[in-house]
């Protein structure tokens, strides 16, 4: 019964050291997927903020005012992975969620407001896209035509809103996540940003259904979820390759069960385009 006599409260970080710990080591590991590394300095920010010493606001305050005081040689690269993982650790510890497309929104918009093209951020894509993947042999995954975005995401987000998963899961639930974060990857509804957006819709989503998951794989195994993806929306069927879910179900069996299946890259490489 609703009690207008008990106030909302504002809701304050409650994160455990632990906790902290592997928000920075998701961060890190998530900057792999485009081939970046974060600095030394960062380092040291994410320890203060580790320990208690910084807010996750103050981290990235530190992270925003090292680059903008530093001269023009610094890495860009750097510059982007250190930036956009101080904000991942910020959501990850405010920990807010709402289920629906304009989530995706929010969350690449929070991750990427000035280290992407204005126009890029918190936006759908106004192109079509293709990639070279190492995985396909210079081949691209088939993405989502960019004038049917939202069409997409509401279909996905409406299929998923009916699922009703099972706690511990079952293969069947593995089967569905996996299912649902392939779709929305392959709409790649941004320019730029879409696996990292991903990820951290992934941790917010699971921690909104009180699910604890592992972090590891994402932690050490970024690239693997990354082409992971990849396999799970291509096929050739003259050469006899459909869409393999099975290495994007493995990545969320050890997520979400521990199940510890081995993740390694030379297995999803597809010899039949080599």
């Amino acid at each position: 019964m609703y009690n207008e006599e008990i106030p909302y409260k504002e809701k304050t970080s409650e994160s455990t050291r632990q906790m902290r710990q592997e928000y920075w080591e998701v961060a890190k590991g998530l900057q792999k997927v485009d081939g970046l590394l974060t600095s030394q300095f960062l380092e040291a920010v994410a320890k203060e903020h580790i320990e208690g010493r910084y807010t996750s606001d103050e981290a990235l305050e530190h992270v925003r005012r090292y680059y903008n005081e530093a001269s023009k040689d610094y890495d860009r690269g750097e510059r982007e992975a250190d930036e956009v993982s101080a904000r991942m650790v910020r959501l990850l510890e405010k920990m807010t969620f709402k289920f629906s497309p304009v989530m995706l929104k929010s969350i690449h918009r929070e991750l990427f407001f000035g280290v992407l093209p204005d126009e890029y951020v918190g936006e759908w894509r106004t192109c079509n896209l293709t990639k070279e993947e190492a995985v396909l042999g210079g081949r691209s995954v088939q993405y989502g035509d960019w004038n049917s975005i939202q069409d997409y995401l509401q279909y996905d987000f409406g299929e998923e809103r009916g699922y009703r998963y099972q706690y511990p899961f079952r293969d069947t639930d593995i089967q569905r996540f996996a299912q649902f974060i392939s779709g929305i990857w392959q709409t790649h509804p941004f320019r730029e940003g879409n696996t990292r957006t991903t990820a951290i819709f992934i941790q917010l989503y699971a921690g909104s259904m009180g699910l604890k998951i592992t972090n590891e794989p994402f932690r050490e195994n970024a690239m693997f979820f990354r082409n992971a993806l990849v396999r799970s929306n291509f096929s050739d069927i003259p050469k006899g390759i459909y869409p393999d879910f099975s290495y994007l179900e493995a990545f969320f069996d050890n997520v979400f069960c521990n199940a510890g299946h081995d993740l390694s890259q030379m297995d999803l490489v597809c010899h039949a385009l080599l």
